[in-house]
């Protein structure tokens, strides 16, 4: 789970501030407060997402589902923040990120090295760079006990 508190200076807790909204299902009101209009939204492998308007479009198709399909059954995510650095207007993130399904299964788990731009004070671009093969993983085993609900509290509360 990303603690924003982790961030050394504003252009750091945006990032922080956007990955977090991935996980708590705030993403497009988020969107809308920290990034710029024509922001630009790139993962390896898959077409690049130009500007909000693009990005909501999708969303309202699919989201990434519809480019890698192991995500058509996710129903939360969560990120492991490892390092985070920063330099003026660039900040970069190396975490870990998971998509779970509504069994606890983990979808996906690519190790991602993500750079953001900030241009006056907005992200201006958010561009994740990872090993592709994690799009055809095997999802991990069903977690015996788990329970989504439980699960997502713990993940809004922070105690997760």
């Amino acid at each position: 789970m990303i603690d924003v508190t982790e961030a050394a200076g504003g252009n750091e807790a945006l990032v922080l501030k956007l990955i977090r909204a991935m996980e708590t299902g705030d993403l497009p009101e988020v969107i809308k407060t920290v990034c710029t209009e024509g922001f630009v939204w790139a993962n390896s492998g898959l077409a690049v997402i130009n500007g909000q308007a693009e990005l909501f479009e999708q969303m309202a198709q699919g989201g990434f589902a519809g480019q890698i399909p192991i995500l058509k059954t996710m129903t939360h995510f969560s990120a492991e923040l490892i390092h985070i650095a920063s330099k003026g207007d660039i900040v970069f993130t190396e975490r870990v990120d998971h998509h779970w399904d509504e069994q606890g299964r983990d979808l996906m788990t690519p190790h991602i090295c993500g750079v953001a731009e900030i241009r006056e004070g907005r992200i201006s671009a958010f561009r994740d760079f990872y090993d592709v093969v994690c799009y055809s993983q095997v999802p991990t085993e069903v977690q015996g006990g788990y329970d989504l609900a439980s699960f997502r509290e713990a993940q809004l509360n922070g105690t997760k």
